[in-house]
């Protein structure tokens, strides 16, 4: 049978999805790559489709398991333009591929203006317009690496592991409750100025707001009824460059 793999390495977990001859998804595991050698290759493959983001030892990692398997590794970068997406960047390949994919993912989904926001290891922010254009974004450190910096920096800010994440709209009575709380209160504030932005200087009215990354709970409810919790944009993407004959 011709099955592909699809395969989206991101910088703490490694998501996939089978493609099937008619070009049809099956989503497949989504695992941090230290569990990746308990995970078996669907067998029959014909081609792996590659999007990575991450460091050298975890692209090792992911490199060593797809030693299973004889088939072609194709790895996709950012581009200029393709599939009726134009890259806003002047270096089109400085554009993270996973953001990159997931423009490409939205955008063939619904041409309309669409704010995207993923909240993982860093927090990125992307607007498309209507005729798929992509406007530019932000990127911020994630909630994790927000604490994680602070502690490094800040020798009498510490953090508590058994506390959890912090909660946005309360106030910290300890130095751990007062990081954990104002780290989710900042990614909150950053979800809320992107949609200031996309209503008072784009003026869009009438857009979606799709979000993925495990951060996405953390937010307040009356943000999170706004949009979509999207978490295949990527390997949507990516599935129109393996669905493409290679020339």
């Amino acid at each position: 049978m011709n099955k592909k793999l699809l395969v989206d390495a991101g910088n703490t977990r490694v998501k996939t999805a089978v493609m099937d001859a008619e070009g049809h998804l099956e989503p497949l595991f989504n695992l941090p790559y230290d569990e990746l050698g308990s995970a078996e290759l669907p067998v029959e493959l014909t081609s792996i489709w590659l999007a990575a983001v991450s460091n050298m030892q975890k692209r090792q990692q992911l490199l060593d398991w797809l030693q299973q398997t004889n088939a072609e590794t194709h790895e996709v970068h950012s581009q200029a333009t393709a599939f009726g997406v134009t890259n806003a960047y002047t270096t089109p390949g400085d554009l993270g591929v996973d953001r990159w994919l997931a423009i490409i993912g939205a955008f063939n989904e619904q041409p309309k203006p669409t704010l995207i926001i993923d909240a993982g290891t860093a927090i990125t922010v992307d607007w498309i317009d209507g005729e798929g254009h992509h406007l530019g974004g932000w990127i911020a450190p994630g909630v994790e690496l927000m604490q994680e910096s602070v502690v490094q920096r800040a020798p009498r800010v510490f953090a508590d592991p058994q506390l959890g994440w912090g909660k946005t709209n309360q106030l910290g009575r300890s130095t751990p409750d007062g990081l954990a709380n104002g780290c989710v209160n900042a990614f909150s504030g950053l979800v809320r100025q992107a949609l200031l932005v996309t209503e008072t200087e784009l003026d869009w009215f009438q857009f979606r707001l799709l979000f993925s990354g495990g951060s996405v709970p953390l937010l307040p409810p009356d943000i999170k009824r706004r949009g979509e919790l999207r978490t295949e944009l990527v390997l949507q993407g990516l599935a129109h460059y393996a669905r493409t004959p290679i020339a």
